[in-house]
């Protein structure tokens, strides 16, 4: 009777799961059912191992236990499952169970980018402890990277780039799944997880030589229009470096100018220009005319200088102390407690002073752009002030006149004349007065240590001008820069 109850009871629920299936698919059902309690019972999502099989008498009542434990798997996966994935049963119409197995793929690995710096007394070991790997993993990667590269060349500053497994427990040794560190602009060494271990590898990048020539207008801006042309940042500011000391970039050069520089150029295979090991020449053409410099190797320095052999720039500036013609004296130090000769007040003098007859040619003490040319203004009266570069710039004082030619924005030389000594102002008689700023703050011009640039002579200046003609010819040889395409 109780058989018989149970028989009915399995019936009735056979009836009402099938009322549930979409479009009466009772095969779908219980393929379902049983998928799910192959996910449960699948070791790689969390299941137990399924249990023994035993031969039982009677009618068979699983299926509504498997039924159970497959709706508790479906929630814990909450994986739909389409028409295509449907795998049905051996059970019911005798397909390979081999095949519901496979429907149960494990977690993909979480991939974690981590970045290391190489600190003073690092080693590559130390590096890989740190992230908590195993420590068997720690040492078989050091023994691939050492196969490939001389670890005792570890160097501080370096990057080290990791991919960690993410996927693993919380609490397990960090797994590795590749590294890798540049020693120097042209060879990364990587490290990678096979099957087998750890295989590291050092890659060498292939650089081509050329020398190279770019040229080109000025349409936005110096640096703007280099860059347009393919340059990296390096090469455009050590052109600008082989002139900023005489040159304003956001003054001097204008709409229209044009540009050169010569330069050996390092590239990749597809072309990219990505340094220069040595720039050869550098011009300016502008309203005002063309401005070139040549680099010239000597046995203990290496600068640039102009056509006329003279040196360019940087350390190569220089300012005369006494900037005028002589006969002339020193009538006043710099004196920042000295006695005003016309007042008696103690009033700092931040200059020189250097007597000399009315008309006496003053000169500019270096190269540089007139910034100020004021007729009368305070005790300086005619004067003239010029920004020789963003440190210096010098003063010229008391001045009887200018020459007809000079005005704000005009580019000097040094030693070209700027004035006539005189006594305006607030002056007790024909003299100039000299001052240097270094910084925004006046210096003493003739005990401070002023830049010393030098002009060639001798051999060395015929040795330069060698290299400068040579230097010409190379510029027609030279490959033209393109510009890339955008």
């Amino acid at each position: 009777m109780l058989k018989a109850i149970a028989l009915a009871g399995s019936v009735l629920l056979l009836i009402m799961g099938a009322t549930r299936v979409a479009h009466g698919d009772w095969i779908s059902t219980m393929v379902r059912y049983e998928r799910n309690l192959s996910a449960a019972n699948d070791m790689a999502v969390g299941g137990a191992a399924p249990e023994p099989q035993v031969a039982r008498r009677g009618f068979d009542f699983s299926f509504l236990t498997r039924r159970v434990k497959g709706r508790k798997a479906l929630s814990r996966i909450r994986e739909p499952l389409n028409e295509n994935d449907l795998m049905v049963s051996d059970r019911h119409v005798g397909m390979d169970m081999t095949s519901e197995l496979r429907a149960v793929e494990r977690p993909a690995i979480l991939e974690l980018r981590k970045y290391a710096t190489i600190e003073s007394g690092d080693t590559l070991v130390k590096i890989l402890n740190s992230q908590g790997l195993a420590r068997s993993d720690v040492n078989a990667i050091n023994q691939a990277v050492s196969q490939v590269f001389d670890l005792r060349k570890l160097m501080p500053g370096w990057p080290v780039s990791l991919n960690l497994d993410a996927s693993i427990e919380p609490r397990a040794p960090g797994r590795l799944i590749s590294l890798h560190f540049e020693p120097s602009e042209d060879v990364t060494v990587s490290v990678e997880r096979t099957p087998t271990g750890f295989a590291a590898h050092r890659d060498e990048t292939v650089y081509i030589e050329k020398l190279m020539i770019a040229s080109g207008t000025i349409r936005k801006g110096f640096w703007k229009d280099a860059k347009a042309l393919g340059l990296p940042d390096r090469v455009v500011a050590n052109a600008m470096q082989t002139h900023e000391c005489v040159t304003d970039f956001k003054k001097d050069i204008q709409i229209g100018d044009k540009f050169s520089i010569l330069f050996d150029a390092r590239l990749t295979e597809d072309g990219r220009i990505i340094n220069s090991q040595k720039i050869h020449y550098v011009a300016f053409e502008t309203r005002r005319g063309k401005r070139e410099v040549f680099r010239y190797e000597r046995k203990n320095a290496t600068g640039y200088y102009d056509s006329d052999a003279k040196q360019s720039c940087a350390a190569a500036f220089s300012l005369i102390r006494a900037p005028l013609a002589r006969p002339y004296r020193m009538s006043s130090p710099f004196n920042p407690r000295r006695k005003h000769p016309i007042t008696g007040k103690i009033r700092p003098h931040r200059g020189v002073d250097y007597a000399a007859s009315k008309g006496t040619k003053i000169f500019a003490a270096g190269d540089g752009v007139v910034i100020a040319k004021r007729t009368h203004s305070g005790g300086y009266g005619k004067h003239v002030i010029i920004k020789h570069n963003d440190t210096y710039q010098s003063l010229y004082a008391h001045m009887s006149r200018f020459p007809k030619n000079l005005r704000v924005g005009s580019r000097v030389q040094q030693g070209q004349v700027v004035g006539y000594v005189g006594t305006t102002g607030s002056s007790t008689g024909n003299h100039l007065h000299f001052e240097i700023k270094k910084y925004g703050k006046q210096i003493d011009p003739v005990k401070s240590k002023l830049p010393a640039g030098q002009k060639l002579s001798g051999s060395a200046r015929q040795s330069f001008f060698i290299v400068r003609d040579n230097t010409r010819r190379m510029i027609a040889d030279a490959e033209p820069v393109i510009a890339p395409e955008t």
